[in-house]
């Protein structure tokens, strides 16, 4: 996959080599919903998730979507993230099928209740507890370990709405981990359960 220092230089050439309908998409998304470096950011934060960039033209229609309704990089991510399921979710199959270790009911809720909301209800950040993070962490890492060493190739699956933070603390421990939320779970991808962190 492109590395982030490889490409976002690149961008403009990037940009340049599309068709003449999506340079003048991004050209107006950027003048009218969001400058040059927002654009940047955006695909930084796909990339820092090895979230590969290839299909440009879909990226670019999903920014355009979002960006008049949403200013900050982290929800345009998200939202391109979303559109990108199929790609997503073919790139993290194990013989044909996605393995997923879900959180269970308990975090789910604790993680939900942390989130904290602007005045139009779009998340801004999470406020959980160290002790909470830490407990998080300690149940988790065995689980994910024990999957591991059974070889396994999976994803940890969560709400859409805190799949971010959820991510920030298991990257810490295991960089290489993908953290999916359910809305990119694309449709017709068959799904395996091995589990949750509860």
């Amino acid at each position: 996959l492109e590395s982030v220092d490889a490409v976002i230089p690149r961008l403009k050439a990037l940009i340049e080599r599309q068709d003449q309908e999506y340079r003048k998409l991004i050209d107006e998304v950027c003048t009218s919903h969001i400058s040059y470096p927002g654009l940047q950011a955006v695909l930084k934060l796909l990339l820092a998730e090895r979230v590969s960039i290839r299909n440009l033209h879909l990226v670019l229609e999903a920014v355009a979507e979002i960006a008049p309704h949403a200013r900050r990089p982290e929800q345009i991510a998200e939202h391109v993230r979303i559109r990108m399921a199929q790609q997503i979710c073919g790139d993290l199959l194990d013989d044909g099928v996605l393995k997923v270790l879900r959180l269970g009911p308990r975090w789910d809720l604790a993680f939900h209740q942390a989130l904290k909301r602007d005045g139009k209800g779009e998340v801004i950040e999470i406020d959980l507890e160290p002790r909470m993070v830490e407990s998080f962490s300690q149940e988790a890492a065995p689980v994910i370990r024990a999957r591991m060493d059974e070889g396994h190739s999976f994803v940890v699956l969560t709400a859409a709405e805190t799949r971010p933070f959820v991510r920030m603390i298991l990257e810490r421990m295991f960089p290489n981990l993908q953290t999916l939320s359910h809305l990119e779970v694309a449709r017709g991808v068959e799904v395996q359960a091995l589990g949750a962190i509860s």
